[in-house]
C-alpha cells in the first residue's frame, strides 16, 4: 500500500523538529560561533597591551567578581572596542541608507530623527497601571535601590514641603518630540499624543491641588516646535513657552490662585539676536562616521539675554524664583550641548518676568536629579530655598513613565556651610561610578562620582569637620562623546590631584549629567571637583 502523501505543513514540521547535518558541518558551525564570541575581547586585549594600557579584561578580576563588574566590563568593551570603532560607523551608514536607525535613534521622514524613549512614552502601556508599576519596581539593577515609579506621591510631598516654607510649586511636564511630530511631518495645531495614563495623572494632580503648567498646546501651535535632528525644542518654541508661563503667573495672581511674587523694580534685561549651528544629539547617537553627509547641521535663531550694561545673564541665588530643570532648560544655556549660551529657558523666563532667577538644572533624570541636588545643598548648609516664593520644576514628560520618583525629605538649614578652598591632595580610590556608553544618551558630557579615602593634604587646607576616609569627588568621565582617562582609574590605586569645592565649580559643570555612587557614607559629604590636565 502506498504511504499517504504528507502536506507541506507536515513536512515542514518534521524538518523543523529534526535537522540532520554532518559531523563536519556541526563542528564548523560551532567553531565559527566560538571564534565570533571570542575574537572581539581577544583582539581588544592584544590592542590594549600593544598600546601599553592595562587591558579592560583584567579589571574584572582585580576584585571580587560581581554582576556589576561584569556589566561595567561589557559596557567598556562596547565603548572602546577596536573592531567597533572600525566597523560600526560604516555599518550604521549603510543601515541609515536603507531607513534603519539603532536601538536609541529612530529615523522619520525627510531627515527627521527621534529618541526612542519618547516613542516608548507615547506607545507604551499606561505608567500608572498596577502591573507596570510593579514591573518597574522589580526591574532595577540588583546592586541599586529599586526605583519608585509612581510620580504622584513624590510631587505632592515636594509641594507640601515647599508650602511649609511659604513657597509655591509649579510643575511643567515638557512635551517630547514624538508627542507632536511622530513621523517627522510637522503639523501646526496638531493634538499632542499622550501616554494612556497621562490624563489620569493630571486628574490626580488636580485633586491634590498641584499647579501644572502643560506647554503642549503652546508647542502644538508652533510652526516647528522641535529641532530636526535633536531631542529638544527649537529656540523659538522655547521662547513661546517661557512667554506663556510668565503670562500664566500674572493671570493666576490676578484671579487669586496664589499670592504672586513680591513687587520689585524691573531688571531692564534685554535680548540680542544671534544664530548658532549644530548637529543634533540624536544624529550623534547614530555614531556615524565623522565625515557623514546624511544629516546636515541646523541653524537656530537665538535671543541672548543680557543686562542693561551688556553683561550676559547669570543665575542669582538670592532670587525669589528657583527653576529646577533638565536638558530642555539647558539646551540653549549649556555650552557643552552645542547650541549656544545665555539663551535658554531660565534666561528667557527671567527676561519675560524682568526679575532675577535662581536655577538648579541638570541634564537627564529630571524626576530625581534636581530635587536630589536641592536636598543635598540644604543638607550641606547651603539654603537654596532662602527668600524663595516660587519653584518651577521642569522635566521631560517621558520621565512620568521612566523616572525614579523617590520621596525626598528637604531638611532645614541649621548651620550655614563653612567656606572651603582649593587644595592639592593625595588619596586612594575606593570606588567610582561608570559613565554611560558614548552615543547611548543625548548628552556628550557626563560627570562620574569617585569615592576617595586616606586623604593627605599636599598643599592647602582641609576643612576640620570633613572626613578624610569618605570623600566624594566629581570628575569628567565622558567628554565630547568619549570616555576620559578617569575610566581607567583602578580601585585601590593612589592618585594626586588638585581639587576645588563643588560649590566653586562653574555653573556649567554643575549642570552636566552625572552618574552618582550608591554609597550611604557619602550622603552628607560635601563634594569636590577636579579638572584633569
Amino acid at each position: 500500500m502506498a504511504e499517504p502523501k504528507l502536506s507541506r505543513e507536515e513536512v515542514a514540521l518534521i524538518e523543523l523538529g529534526q535537522t540532520t547535518i554532518s559531523k563536519s558541518t556541526a563542528i564548523a558551525l560551532v567553531a565559527t560561533l566560538l571564534v565570533t564570541i571570542i575574537i572581539v575581547p581577544v583582539l581588544q586585549h592584544i590592542h590594549e597591551l600593544g598600546e601599553g594600557k592595562t587591558p579592560q579584561m583584567w579589571t574584572v578580576f582585580s576584585h571580587a567578581p560581581s554582576e556589576q563588574a561584569f556589566q561595567d566590563y561589557e559596557r567598556a568593551l562596547e565603548d572602546a572596542s577596536i573592531i567597533g570603532e572600525r566597523v560600526l560607523p560604516q555599518m550604521q551608514r549603510m543601515l541609515v541608507g536603507v531607513g534603519a536607525g539603532n536601538e536609541q535613534a529612530y529615523l522619520g521622514s525627510d531627515g527627521w530623527l527621534f529618541y526612542r524613549s519618547g516613542f516608548d512614552f507615547v506607545t507604551g502601556r499606561g505608567f500608572l497601571e498596577p502591573e507596570v508599576l510593579r514591573a518597574r519596581r522589580l526591574g532595577g539593577k540588583s546592586w541599586d535601590l529599586p526605583p519608585e515609579p509612581d510620580p504622584t506621591p513624590a510631587i505632592v510631598s515636594f509641594r507640601d514641603q515647599l508650602r511649609e516654607r511659604g513657597i509655591e510649586l509649579i510643575i511643567m511636564p515638557t512635551t517630547v518630540k514624538p508627542q507632536l511630530d511622530p513621523t517627522g511631518t510637522v503639523a501646526a495645531g496638531a493634538h499632542p499624543l499622550h501616554n494612556p495614563s497621562f490624563q489620569k495623572w493630571l486628574g490626580q494632580m488636580n485633586d491634590a491641588g498641584v499647579w501644572v503648567f502643560d506647554p503642549s498646546a503652546t508647542l502644538a501651535a508652533h510652526r516647528q516646535p522641535f529641532l530636526k535632528t535633536d531631542t529638544h525644542w527649537t529656540a523659538s518654541a522655547m521662547r513661546a513657552v517661557a512667554k506663556e508661563l510668565a503670562a500664566s503667573l500674572v493671570q493666576h495672581d490676578a484671579i487669586g490662585v496664589w499670592p504672586g511674587l513680591p513687587a520689585r523694580a524691573p531688571l531692564q534685561l534685554r535680548s540680542k539676536p544671534q544664530s548658532h549651528q549644530n548637529l543634533g544629539d540624536i544624529a550623534v547617537m547614530l555614531r556615524l562616521p565623522d565625515n557623514q553627509e546624511l544629516f546636515e547641521k541646523e541653524t537656530v535663531a537665538l535671543e541672548r539675554v543680557e543686562a542693561a550694561d551688556g553683561t550676559p545673564w547669570s543665575a542669582d541665588e538670592s532670587a525669589d524664583v528657583l527653576l529646577l530643570g533638565d536638558s530642555f532648560s539647558n539646551i540653549f544655556s549649556l555650552e557643552s550641548m552645542g547650541w549656544g549660551t545665555h539663551s535658554g529657558f531660565a534666561e528667557t523666563l527671567s527676561l519675560q518676568l524682568q526679575r532675577p532667577l535662581d536655577r538648579i538644572t541638570i541634564n537627564d533624570a529630571g524626576a530625581l536629579q534636581t530635587r536630589r541636588a536641592l536636598r543635598n545643598e540644604l543638607r550641606r548648609g547651603r539654603d537654596r530655598l532662602a527668600c524663595k516664593k516660587l519653584v518651577i520644576w521642569q522635566f521631560a514628560s517621558r520621565e512620568l513613565a521612566v523616572g525614579d520618583w523617590q520621596v525626598l525629605e528637604l531638611p532645614k538649614v541649621e548651620t550655614p556651610a563653612a567656606t572651603r578652598t582649593a587644595a592639592t591632595i593625595k588619596a586612594r580610590i575606593a570606588a567610582k561610578s561608570t559613565p554611560p556608553q558614548p552615543g547611548s544618551v543625548p548628552y556628550k558630557d557626563c560627570l562620574i562620582g569617585v569615592r576617595l579615602e586616606a586623604v593627605t593634604v599636599v598643599n592647602g587646607a582641609w576643612p576640620d569637620d570633613e572626613d578624610k576616609e569618605a570623600v566624594l569627588l566629581y570628575v569628567m568621565g565622558m567628554q565630547n562623546n568619549a570616555w576620559t582617562a578617569v575610566t581607567k582609574w583602578q580601585v585601590g590605586s593612589e592618585i594626586e590631584l588638585r581639587v576645588v569645592p563643588w560649590e566653586g565649580a562653574a555653573e556649567a559643570v554643575r549642570s552636566l549629567n552625572r552618574r552618582e555612587l550608591d554609597d550611604d557614607d557619602l550622603m552628607l559629604a560635601n563634594p569636590w571637583f577636579t579638572v584633569l590636565r
